[in-house]
C-alpha cells in the first residue's frame, strides 16, 4: 500500500515537458556531441602533427650531424694538404697550387 501511495505522489508531481522545450534540449545535447567530436578530431590532428614534427626534428638533427661531419673532413683535408703543399691557394679549375711566401 505504501508503495502505491509513493507512486501516486510521484505521478502528482510529474508534469509533461513541452515538445519545443524537449527539442531545444535535444538540439543542445547534439551540439555538445558535435563539439566533442570536433575537439577529439583536432586533438588527433595535433598528435599526428607532433609526430610529424618529431620526425622532422630527427631528420634535421641527422642532416646537421652530416654537415658537422663534412666540416671535420674539410678541416682534416686542409691540414693534410697544408702539411703536403704548405700554405697557399689552390686553383681547382687548373689543378695548380700557389704557395704563399712567408716573410
Amino acid at each position: 500500500m505504501a508503495e502505491s501511495r509513493l507512486v501516486e505522489k510521484l505521478n502528482e508531481n510529474q508534469q509533461k515537458v513541452e515538445a519545443s522545450d524537449l527539442d531545444q534540449i535535444k538540439e543542445l545535447r547534439d551540439a555538445y556531441k558535435t563539439q566533442t567530436v570536433k575537439i577529439g578530431q583536432l586533438n588527433v590532428e595535433r598528435i599526428l602533427m607532433n609526430q610529424a614534427v618529431d620526425r622532422l626534428n630527427i631528420a634535421i638533427a641527422d642532416e646537421e650531424k652530416a654537415y658537422t661531419d663534412l666540416q671535420e673532413r674539410e678541416q682534416k683535408l686542409v691540414k693534410e694538404l697544408q702539411d703536403k703543399y704548405g700554405i697557399g691557394q689552390l686553383n681547382l679549375d687548373n689543378g695548380t697550387f700557389t704557395a704563399v711566401k712567408s716573410k
